[in-house]
């Protein structure tokens, strides 16, 4: 014959299997066992002692019971996204096609996350057969950050902007969250 005690909802309620010779019949007995301190003298007296030490045992001094807490919630402050909308300056097409090498280098020393996705917005649709430069007059990015103050700081030590070809009186920093994105 098998017996066992097995936890069932709470401590203090176990479920008593009982296997005969036979392994088609099992009888399935719910008894309640007395909820600790007295779980301790009542493990010490029982004839089901054996089996009630395997499924709980009760600690002796309070003292000694350890408590782990685990925390899944994150130190930093999750990413946040940003649409940054900013115009150039009048006539800034010249400039900004000549820095335009730097600007794109110094986004790439920038991690990977913060820059999501960006470009030069136009005046109007490129055509084909359009020889030089499509007309620009600012730029449109999605940016990945904690917050304003750390797209602002960025936006500020870009190349575009000591070089004059962005306007930063007019930028415009907008919280966002996407929905849909896809590659081109």
């Amino acid at each position: 014959m098998y017996s066992c005690y097995t936890p069932h909802t709470r401590l203090s309620q176990y479920k008593y299997i009982s296997n005969t010779h036979s392994k088609s019949h099992r009888q399935l007995k719910h008894i309640t066992v007395p909820s600790s301190p007295q779980l301790h003298r009542y493990m010490l007296t029982s004839r089901f002692r054996p089996f009630l030490r395997t499924a709980y045992t009760a600690p002796r001094f309070a003292a000694t019971r350890s408590v782990t807490v685990r925390s899944m919630a994150s130190t930093s402050a999750p990413l946040q996204e940003w649409l940054v909308i900013v115009p150039d300056h009048e006539g800034a097409l010249q400039k900004r096609i000549a820095v335009r090498q730097d600007h794109l280098g110094g986004l790439k020393k920038d991690d990977e996350s913060f820059w999501l996705w960006g470009g030069a917005m136009l005046e109007e649709p490129v055509k084909e057969g359009d020889a030089g430069p499509p007309k620009m007059k600012g730029s449109a990015m999605l940016i990945g950050a904690k917050t304003r103050e750390e797209v602002e700081e960025r936006l500020k030590k870009d190349v575009y902007v000591e070089g004059g070809v962005w306007d930063l009186s007019k930028v415009q920093i907008i919280p966002f969250k996407s929905a849909l994105r896809k590659a081109l």
